[in-house]
């Protein structure tokens, strides 16, 4: 939810830069926020569909998978559900590896930007 905030707000802001240096922070903003949302969206949808094969398992209904309805699959499944810490730290480990990939995008776009501008200068001025 943060992450779609943040989001709007990058966004919003992109109207008021006018500096194309200040534009190489923006565009490492953006990477940063939407790589953060797609990863954490596709962690949470993973999340769900662990969780259902494993209450696919339940066959009474009652949300627990009980003894008569333990097979080597059902634990399988359980097992997954009940051990994958994946979610669990997923907002911290995304949160790093999406800020250290719009940081290389950030240090990479602040290196070819001058060359792009020095490139795109009329040479008879």
């Amino acid at each position: 939810m943060i992450g779609v905030f943040a989001i709007v707000i990058v966004l919003l802001v992109r109207k008021k830069i006018q500096n194309a240096y200040i534009v190489v922070f923006y565009r490492s903003a953006l990477l940063a926020f939407v790589m953060y949302v797609l990863i954490l969206t596709s962690v949470e949808i993973r999340w769900h569909y662990i969780t259902r094969h494993a209450q696919s398992f339940d066959l009474n209904g009652n949300g627990f998978v009980d003894l008569n309805e333990y097979t080597d699959e059902a634990l399988a499944a359980l097992n997954k559900a009940t051990q994958d810490t994946s979610r669990t730290f997923a907002f911290v480990t995304v949160a790093i590896f999406s800020g250290l990939v719009s940081f290389a995008f950030l240090l990479t776009d602040i290196a070819v930007n001058p060359l792009k501008n020095k490139k795109t200068r009329n040479p008879y001025e």
